[in-house]
């Protein structure tokens, strides 16, 4: 890719991120500026995720256009995304043509499942292409893709993918964690048994649930201290993990409590981040803003932003703003830790404008080190991720300005009067 698609392909991207924090009246306009950069251009990028996501945003014979230079973009690729750009391509298309090009992607990664479906973010569409495509498959791969794209699929399909993954399980038959996590929220109670037998290669934590679901919760409380063993950190992790999945007045909380005393404040700040809401549930409002800003100096600042950061969004709505302020402070006092930022700008709808502000000018290019022109777009401390901070800082007209710049910087980037 020449240094101007690769710009081209951020500049899109991140007026995809504008455009999401304007209202509807206002998205339209900035979502074809993206378009019309992808219309000029976008037949030479070659990244397939990016014309994927500008594919997403667009409607009608436009999406197919885009979605068709998102497939000729995975068909060139020699990288890692070349098959899921396959995939999420064939979601994009009329429904003949998706087929074909799911089972394309299928010969293409050798039925591999972990290549086909990457992770959680393929679309209904592509999951129902590929679970059509991949019924040839040999039995071993076929449940492993199914469990990869149960989440994703609709619910008819959903169902007969569980009946058909019962009907071919065998002892150790996933080979992730992710695609046993994936599995078992439906897990019949026969099979439910089966898997128990398998950990620690079904998840633990999802087994818990999974037993509290069908009432066993004594048995789901031994299971997760049993594989937790006698640390206080992994049983408190484990006991919080488990105790959002039971009814309140039934929680732990008291032993919760109780082990998060013998933590460090360093451990006990990690936990609240890890699982913010589970914190909230069990420790209570004030007590896991407390302990999120318990870490110490130099080493704790990271974790606390994250933390705080994170419980700006399962705090009640009364502490969330304070929550944020404190997540600003801890950042600031760390020195701008560039691994913190997007924690940070997940908290965004509840930081201050000012704070906001302050920090979009300490932030944006500056987070990531030496910027390239890309990277003054879209990646970290980019234009894109920093949309919510533009939007907090002066409103819908301050995004609106940040959109028209990215659009213009077309102009220079292809030295245009």
């Amino acid at each position: 890719m020449t240094p101007c698609l690769e710009a081209d392909a951020a500049r899109a991207l991140s007026l995809l991120a504008l455009a999401a924090e304007v209202s509807p009246s206002a998205r339209a306009g900035v979502l074809e500026r993206a378009f019309e950069i992808v219309e000029n251009t976008g037949a030479g990028w070659s990244s397939p995720s990016a014309l994927v996501a500008v594919a997403e945003a667009a409607e009608g014979e436009r999406r197919i256009r885009v979605a068709r230079f998102a497939l000729a973009a995975a068909r060139r690729s020699d990288e890692g995304d070349a098959v899921w750009g396959l995939v999420a391509a064939a979601g994009l298309l009329p429904e003949e043509e998706a087929q074909e090009v799911a089972a394309e992607a299928i010969a293409r990664a050798g039925g591999a499942p972990p290549a086909l479906v990457p992770g959680p973010r393929v679309s209904e569409a592509s999951a129902v292409a590929l679970e059509r495509a991949s019924r040839s498959l040999p039995a071993p791969q076929r449940i492993r893709v199914l469990a990869r794209l149960l989440s994703a699929l609709p619910a008819e399909a959903r169902a007969r993918a569980v009946q058909e993954i019962e009907r071919r399980w065998a002892p150790w038959c996933f080979e992730t964690r992710e695609e046993a996590e994936a599995v078992t929220p439906s897990l019949s109670e026969p099979l439910l048994e089966r898997a128990l037998e398998e950990v620690p290669v079904w998840p633990v934590h999802a087994l818990g649930a999974r037993l509290v679901s069908v009432g066993r919760e004594d048995e789901a409380r031994a299971l997760v201290l049993r594989w937790a063993g006698s640390s206080a950190g992994y049983r408190a992790d484990a006991l919080l993990r488990l105790g959002e999945a039971l009814p309140p007045g039934r929680r732990p909380v008291e032993e919760v409590r109780a082990l998060f005393e013998e933590l460090a404040p360093e451990e006990r700040c990690h936990r609240v981040k890890e699982h913010p809401s589970a914190s909230v549930a069990l420790l209570g409002d004030e007590a896991a803003l407390r302990i999120a800003e318990g870490c110490v100096e130099p080493s704790g600042s990271y974790a606390r932003t994250g933390a705080l950061a994170r419980l700006a969004g399962a705090l009640p709505e009364s502490m969330r703003a304070e929550a944020a302020r404190r997540a600003v402070l801890a950042f600031e006092a760390g020195g701008h830790d560039a691994d913190a930022l997007g924690d940070l700008c997940g908290a965004a709808p509840w930081i201050s404008p000012a704070d906001a502000a302050r920090l979009l000018s300490a932030s944006l290019l500056d987070a990531s080190g030496t910027p390239s022109l890309a990277g003054v777009f879209q990646g970290w401390a980019s234009v894109a991720q920093l949309a919510g901070l533009f939007r907090r800082a002066g409103g819908e007209e301050t995004v609106l300005a940040a959109a028209e710049e990215v659009a213009l910087a077309g102009r220079w980037l292809h030295r245009v009067g």
